[in-house]
């Protein structure tokens, strides 16, 4: 849990309990039971299809971020291997220095970026420069044609991959929707306080229970938002996990350094 949901709820809850009995030793609520009660069945339904809507909406936002990475992760592993189909030794060492530099750039400089919520450009220098070095790998025989076009491939798919988390990673949920919760949640816990409750424990334990599971929806939305921290947070161990191996020593030009770990 954040601290945001622990302040949350160390001064909501005492709050709307206290409220609660206060109300209760002041006023009769006995007589207005039935319009309150149906106040709050109009607010429970409009709040459990706005969280709802948002969950789902925030779930699909972060779904998408974590497939974004992870295909950019898998894709430039896919890239380091095809080059390395080709024959021109040079070009292979270019470009795959070039996309060593990328993923390291990525995992040690943009990142830090996302986690605060920022665009995400540190690595871009590098980005290009693997575009130029893979774009300058020499075809030299007709053998080389399909691993070049593979690998091209495989660069657009990381760049299309790497423009669709830095897009993903300034989303972020309206603050006009923000605040429609917060408003639905609050007058949920005040229709909630203002039930006629015939026993006073259980009056304190409803108002506890909904201000504890109100806290935990909002809570929930808010670590979806940003896909980055908290309990579902995405990690750049997609990109960490890549091993680039080494050429092994006997095989043909054509073939040398062939195999990755996959992402």
């Amino acid at each position: 849990m954040s601290r945001a949901f622990w302040l949350r709820l160390l001064v909501l809850l005492p709050v709307s309990i206290g409220v609660q009995l206060l109300l209760r030793d002041r006023l009769d609520l006995q007589p207005d039971v039935g319009s309150v009660g149906a106040f709050v069945t109009a607010v429970g339904t409009l709040y459990s299809v706005l969280t709802g809507f948002t969950v789902v909406s925030v779930w699909g936002q972060f779904a998408d971020t974590d497939r974004a990475i992870k295909r950019e992760a898998r894709e430039l592993a896919e890239l380091w291997r095809y080059v390395g189909y080709v024959s021109d030794a040079a070009g292979i060492a270019r470009a795959r220095d070039a996309i060593e530099r990328y993923r390291d750039e990525v995992v040690n400089r943009e990142w830090p970026v996302m986690l605060r919520g920022e665009t995400a450009t540190a690595a871009e220098d590098e980005f290009l420069e693997m575009t130029d070095a893979v774009n300058g790998i020499a075809v030299a025989t007709a053998k080389d044609v399909p691993a070049w076009t593979e690998a091209v491939r495989a660069l657009g798919a990381v760049s299309d991959a790497r423009g669709e988390r830095t897009i993903l990673v300034l989303q972020r949920m309206p603050n006009l929707l923000r605040v429609l919760l917060y408003i639905a949640t609050l007058s949920l816990i005040g229709g909630m306080i203002l039930l006629g409750f015939a026993s006073a424990l259980i009056g304190g334990l409803v108002v506890g229970f909904t201000v504890i599971v109100s806290l935990l929806v909002l809570e929930v939305i808010d670590d979806l938002d940003d896909p980055f921290t908290g309990a579902w947070g995405v990690s750049s161990a997609p990109f960490e996990r890549i091993r680039f191996t080494q050429a092994t020593q006997g095989q043909p030009s054509g073939m040398a350094g062939s195999t990755t770990e996959r992402a």
